[in-house]
């Protein structure tokens, strides 16, 4: 499943090496999604003033403030509500439980091989990005339907 048109996805970790890794196996498995990657927290908040994204993918260790530290931010602070995946390399059941409850929408156990897990990462990124656009599209029909029915 190709994306229709590119999806713009930020992505964080502390490793500038494993983002490069990741970007462009993130690119070349489909042609339809441009990646941003980032270094530490505060440069990705700083990004997202700028830009628009359609995704957030960060490691639950990036630099500046934790993974949940920076998914509240986003979440709580600054109210985005784009799709939120974050990944860890120890699944923990606590990191999972404090992700979800501060609104990631997936947590991700990331294994040495980043051929492998970006595949799996590209399948999660057009699910959840898919579900987000679909939500819009249902709350943007529900608002039309309520005006409307105000009208009579």
């Amino acid at each position: 499943m190709e994306f229709e048109y590119a999806k713009k996805i930020l992505l964080v970790n502390k490793n500038p090496d494993l983002l490069d890794q990741m970007k462009k196996t993130l690119e070349d498995e489909s042609k339809s999604v441009e990646v941003t990657p980032v270094f530490s927290a505060i440069l990705a908040l700083k990004m997202l003033e700028k830009k628009d994204f359609d995704v957030i993918v960060s490691d639950y260790k990036v630099s500046d403030m934790g993974g949940i530290e920076f998914l509240n931010e986003i979440r709580e602070t600054r109210k985005i509500g784009i799709p939120f995946i974050l990944f860890t390399e120890k699944m923990k059941q606590d990191i999972v439980l404090k992700a979800l409850k501060a609104g990631a929408n997936r947590v991700l156990y990331r294994r040495d091989d980043i051929i492998l897990f970006c595949k799996v990462l590209n399948q999660v990124l057009k699910k959840e990005i898919l579900h987000h656009e679909r939500k819009k599209e249902i709350e943007h029909h529900r608002k039309n339907l309520d005006s409307d029915i105000r009208g009579f």
